[in-house]
């Protein structure tokens, strides 16, 4: 990965969009990044990081704490980061959550953080991620192949800390490198194998306990004596089932013959119930009669019903035929009405006619006055239109008048203000550099405050946590208390279940007496296994909760220990600043923050005021232009109004007296369309009158016409129906019915005849099937007497009971027996999984003690793992080493143990080739200790990235300072640089000594004033 750009805007002490050009250093720089304390040298690290990955070098402040404090509120804190990958170049974008002001009105709204990925081809641009800043940093992840733990420790040696690893002890050292090579899978391996062990021991124990639990419920001391009380019980079992057999024979007969008799009774019932229902069909014989004479009766009178329906249907003809003569009578009347009511109005004709012609008349006279009422009329209107035009440009005049006097009096004013804001706005500079020193300050002691409160919170959830352990551990040792007697109960309450089935004189399952003076016994409910599963896993759950009980309560104290020394840091930072109280800071803040937004708006103000002043001046001269215009305009209409007042008098004057009357032109219209509407309907009138009389006339005549056509269609209905009854009549008689009554009465529906033919034939049916099984019946029974039950169930009751009494028996021994060879069976399982626990505990007890460290030389597996990276790291480190220091020193890692306890195998000591002895690193002086701490910083770096999947970094910034070195040293140290640069490798040096500018010539300088730090580069 090659830095190409990298854009800084309002992140740390950069306040406006500071832009590094990696490019214009050169193809493989070796350049230093020089600047004061607190210019901004290491933020430049940590906008890198945080493009890429949203976090900082030092991890030790977030993205949402970079914000500048001296940006203004409206600029966003944003990082924009270019690099390239091979012969890809790629942009990432990030913004962290941060306070912006709101788009309308006052106040402040939350900016949610933000991200984007994207490659650049040319000039297009293809998004690979955005919005989401997880996905973003997971793609950036897949393309460099290092999450940010990697990438710190690969690309950015940071201030410090490397010192520190050179001089560590092996159990810090194994800290450091664990978390630089990621080896803690080898810690969770010795871990995962060291409790899998404790695991399978447990198991053991418990397999043991239950093995012994189940020869305790037997009743057997040992597997020896379980077999010889099973050979025991075999012939007596045998015994009792052979007994069993025979009493199950003897009672199978008693309950044949019983069911036999039992099946005799069910058929003289049976017989019974024939007989009673054959009676009571037999009582409808009378009533079925009945129902076939009605049958009878109804078809006599179907046959008739074509010549009734005949007679029904004339009769229908009759009643319509004399409806219909009705209506026409009534018809008629009324056409003899409405022709004499048309002559009458007809009478009226003559009268109208008169009418309409004095109407044309008039009309024809009003005609040849309208082409003058016109031109009266566009006079009027003419001279109303001016009158208001004049009355309108008068009142313009007045009100351009006005605005010209207002305008002239705020020119004025505006004038005195312009001099008096002048004055106040020239101090709003040295307000404003003055305020954001003040607000820092400020903000500094808030957060301190803050974090006494959530160090006094931490203290408090850390008491709580301790009690909660406490009570966990209580709880832990009652539920493990509760198992152990519950498991106890379990073993005796088998002992009084076998107890229980002993019987008096039969010998003893366990022990074989047939005495059994002192038998288990067992007071309330037996606990079920369910149950003792339960409060096993109840006492599991209790000790897993204990375990993170201790764990919540190691971190939250080692929260408390890094916010009390982050408080120490803060209040160190602030000094004398603490002797004043927030209160008064804000009140100071407030007043400064005031005066500082009075002449910002000073400022504002007067641009303003500026702005107006020469709108002002060009709405003077236009306000005099527009003045002279209005008055041009209102001279000429009023000529225009003279001339046309004179010709409305002439013309008025000639007028005759119904058109004066009449006053315009509209009323003249209106006038002339009224008598048009009169003459219209007038004709209307007379036209309508003279229709309504013929129309009547034929109307009568077509009435009565009507009339004497239905008066013989009515004639002939009547003979019609007369004819039709008379057959009817005739048929009637001959078919035995009195009159139309009787006939009506017998006639019956088609669904109702067929209901009662089938009446009959099913009960001609039911009355010959009973007769017929009657017989049958009898004919079966025959002469025997119906069987005596009371005597067979007696003797079915004896053999129930002398079945019941073997079968006890037998119950008892199958019992006993069941239970043994469950008991040996459940043995032989458990035997086998005990032999495979024993297989899988000699694996993993044996690795378990290996990667403890518990064998031979008693190192760990990761210490293992981590002393073969560092003989890596030390081979590359001491090569530099040698070179620095002139081929004195080499590092080398201390084989031998460490006296007493103290962890080893990853000591440092250094080779003097000056002297030929080993001797501790911490023996060094603090320049060597420095090459030394550089060498063994390189050697990390390149080893860890040979073991990051042979990723090829093209960048290495090294935060560390160099001012312990002599000139001599200083030089060597730059040279091992150069050589590292040579290989292909951009290489940053972040240091503020002077003699570094003289070693390296192409330089970033990071300028700091009281308004933020700004970015220059110099090139050799």
């Amino acid at each position: 990965m090659k830095p190409l750009t990298l854009a800084i805007t309002a992140f740390g002490p950069f306040v406006d969009t500071q832009t590094l050009d990696f490019r214009a250093l050169g193809e493989w720089p070796l350049f230093l990044i020089n600047g004061p304390t607190g210019a901004g040298k290491t933020t430049i690290l940590d906008a890198i990081c945080f493009a890429l990955y949203g976090k900082t070098t030092g991890n030790e402040r977030e993205g949402t704490q970079m914000r500048c404090d001296a940006a203004p509120d409206d600029v966003l804190t944003e990082v924009t980061f270019e690099f390239g990958l091979g012969d890809k170049v790629y942009r990432v974008k990030r913004m962290p959550e941060q306070q912006r002001a709101k788009k309308s009105g006052e106040g402040f709204t939350v900016q949610k953080s933000d991200a984007l990925l994207e490659r650049i081809e040319g000039e297009h641009t293809t998004p690979l991620a955005a919005g989401k800043v997880t996905e973003v940093t997971a793609q950036i992840e897949d393309l460099l192949g290092l999450e940010v733990e990697q990438f710190r420790q690969v690309m950015v040696l940071p201030q410090g800390q490397f010192r520190k690893l050179l001089l560590a002890d092996s159990k810090e050292r194994e800290a450091i490198f664990g978390q630089l090579f990621q080896t803690g899978i080898y810690k969770r391996i010795e871990d995962s194998l060291k409790q899998k062990a404790l695991e399978l021991k447990a198991r053991a124990k418990e397999l043991e306990a239950r093995r012994a639990g189940i020869l305790e419920t037997a009743g057997a001391e040992s597997v020896e004596a379980l077999n010889d009380a099973i050979s025991a019980l075999a012939p007596e079992l045998a015994s009792a089932t052979k007994a069993k057999q025979a009493a199950e024979a003897k009672l199978t007969a008693a309950k044949a013959q019983r069911e036999a008799a039992e099946a005799k009774l069910r058929e003289f019932s049976a017989l019974n119930d024939t007989r009673l229902r054959l009676e009571a069909e037999n009582a409808k014989a009378e009533s079925m009669a009945a129902l076939g004479m009605q049958l009878e009766r109804a078809a006599l009178a179907e046959s008739l019903a074509g010549t009734w329906q005949a007679w029904e249907e004339r009769a229908k003809e009759r009643k319509s035929a004399e409806a219909a003569a009705v209506m026409a009578a009534e018809a008629a009347k009324q056409a003899e009405l409405s022709y004499a009511n048309a002559k009458t109005a007809a009478a009226a004709l003559p009268e109208l006619e008169a009418r309409r012609h004095q109407l044309k008349n008039e009309a024809e006279r009003l005609a040849e006055w309208r082409p003058r009422m016109h031109r009266l009329s566009a006079l009027n209107e003419a001279i109303t239109g001016l009158g208001q035009t004049l009355n309108a440009l008068d009142a313009n005049l007045a009100h351009v008048r006005s605005r010209l006097g207002d305008t002239q009096g705020r020119i004025a004013m505006l004038t005195q203000q312009r001099r008096d804001l002048s004055a106040l706005a020239s101090t709003a500079g040295s307000l404003e550099a003055t305020l954001v020193q003040q607000t820092h300050v400020f903000e500094r002691h808030q957060q301190l405050i803050e974090k006494e409160r959530q160090a006094q919170k931490l203290a408090t959830e850390l008491s709580r946590l301790e009690a909660d352990g406490r009570q966990a551990k209580a709880n832990q040792d009652n539920l493990t208390r509760a198992r152990e007697l519950l498991e106890l109960a379990w073993h005796q309450g088998q002992a009084a279940m076998l107890a229980a089935r002993l019987l008096p004189g039969a010998p003893c399952p366990v022990c074989g007496s047939v005495e059994h003076p002192s038998p288990a016994h067992h007071e309330g409910a037996l606990p079920g296994d369910d149950e003792l599963a339960a409060a096993r896993e109840a006492e599991q759950q209790a000790r897993e909760m204990l375990s993170r009980a201790r764990s919540e309560y190691k971190a939250q104290k080692q929260r408390l220990e890094v916010m009390q020394q982050e408080l120490a840091n803060d209040a160190a930072a602030l000094g004398d600043a603490l002797a004043t109280s927030l209160e008064q800071k804000q009140y100071a803040l407030g007043q400064r923050r005031e005066a500082c937004q009075n002449a910002k708006a000073a400022q504002q103000s007067l641009q303003a005021l500026e702005h107006e002043l020469e709108q002002l001046d060009n709405t003077q001269k236009q306000l005099l232009a527009d003045i002279d215009g209005l008055q041009r305009q209102r001279d000429q209409h009023s000529g225009e109004l003279q001339k046309a007042c004179g010709e409305q008098e002439s013309l008025a004057g000639a007028m005759p007296e119904l058109c004066q009357r009449l006053g315009n032109e509209q009323a003249f219209d209106a006038h002339l369309a009224a008598l048009s509407q009169d003459i219209e309907a007038l004709s209307g009138q007379m036209e309508k009158l003279q229709t309504q009389l013929s129309d009547a006339q034929i109307r009568q005549t077509q009435c009565n016409e009507r009339r004497a056509a239905l008066q013989q269609t009515l004639s002939e209905a009547r003979s019609r129906e007369a004819a039709a009854k008379a057959r009817f009549d005739t048929e009637l008689a001959a078919k035995g019915f009195n009159d139309v009554v009787s006939f009506n009465q017998a006639r019956m529906t088609a669904d109702d005849m067929g209901d009662a033919k089938s009446r009959i034939a099913t009960w001609q049916q039911q009355l010959a099937g009973l007769k017929e099984r009657m017989a049958a019946q009898q004919e079966s029974l025959g002469d025997v007497l119906p069987p005596d039950l009371t005597e067979l169930a007696a003797l079915e009751t004896a053999a129930q009971d002398g079945f019941n009494q073997c079968n006890q028996q037998w119950q008892v021994l199958n019992d006993t027996q069941v239970m043994y060879s469950r008991a040996r069976a459940q043995l032989g399982t458990e035997a086998e999984v005990a032999a495979r626990l024993d297989e899988e505990y000699a694996v993993v007890g044996t690795l378990s003690d290996a990667a403890s460290g518990m064998t031979g030389a008693r190192i760990s597996l990761q210490r293992f793992v981590l002393g073969v990276l560092l003989d890596d790291v030390l081979i590359e480190a001491s090569e530099r080493l040698h070179r620095m220091s002139k081929g004195r020193y080499r590092l080398l890692r201390r084989e031998d143990k460490a006296k007493g306890n103290r962890a080893s195998g990853l000591d440092l000591e250094v080779e003097d080739a000056y002297t030929g002895k080993l001797r501790p690193v911490a023996t060094l002086s603090g320049g060597e200790s420095f090459m030394a701490a550089l060498s063994l910083a390189l050697g990390l770096s390149d080893v860890v990235q040979a073991y990051a999947g042979g990723i090829k970094l093209d960048t290495l910034f090294i935060d560390e300072g160099f001012g312990s070195l002599d000139q001599d040293s200083l030089e060597l140290a730059v040279r091992t640089l150069v050589d590292l640069q040579s290989s292909g490798r951009m290489i940053g040096v972040i240091s503020h000594v002077t003699e570094m500018k003289e070693q390296i010539q192409t330089r970033v300088d990071i300028h700091k004033d009281t308004v933020g730090s700004q970015i220059r580069l110099t090139v050799a």
